[in-house]
């Protein structure tokens, strides 16, 4: 009996199906100062599907997925859904160089969390991370990292949530 419970847990952790614990947990409030000066609340955005996407200008993976993002925000924007972007960098001035080089600016709001206040409570473990918070402030989604085949399976989980 022991053996199998050993067995059973080994297999959990390394197959990864304990990391969707912080699934249904409600997503930790923040402030922030957008890039514009703008002060959000996430509590505001309450009601709305929410995708919090934490990112920084020296990230390659953020890079590839930042555009797909404002198109994402773009078509959707108008059935409850938000994106709210958090930088990472701890020099807002490579940000906003990320920002300026971008063929079409994002129209979400975009927070610098230069001192990792935010990322510290959504316990980020790599970059860019995306979490999808469902109408009632719950995390429904969590993901590390970002291949163009994520796009379809993101998409899915937003329109699920809408």
């Amino acid at each position: 009996m022991q053996r199998w419970i050993i067995i059973s847990i080994s297999l959990i952790l390394f197959t990864g199906f304990a990391a969707p614990a912080e699934i249904q947990k409600a997503a930790p409030e923040f402030t922030g100062t957008t890039m514009e000066g703008k002060v959000i609340k996430l509590s505001r955005y309450k009601g709305k599907v929410v995708l919090l996407d934490f990112w920084a200008s020296w990230c390659g993976p953020c890079k590839r997925e930042f555009p797909f993002l404002v198109q994402l925000h773009h078509a959707l924007k108008d059935q409850n859904f938000t994106v709210i972007g958090i930088n990472v960098d701890t020099d807002r001035s490579k940000a906003e160089r990320f920002l300026a080089g971008q063929k079409v600016k994002p129209d979400f709001p975009i927070v610098f969390d230069g001192k990792g206040t935010i990322a510290e409570r959504y316990q980020l473990e790599g970059m860019p991370t995306t979490i999808l918070i469902d109408k009632n402030g719950m995390i429904r989604y969590r993901h590390t990292g970002f291949r163009d085949k994520d796009r379809a399976e993101l998409i899915r989980r937003v329109k699920e949530l809408l």
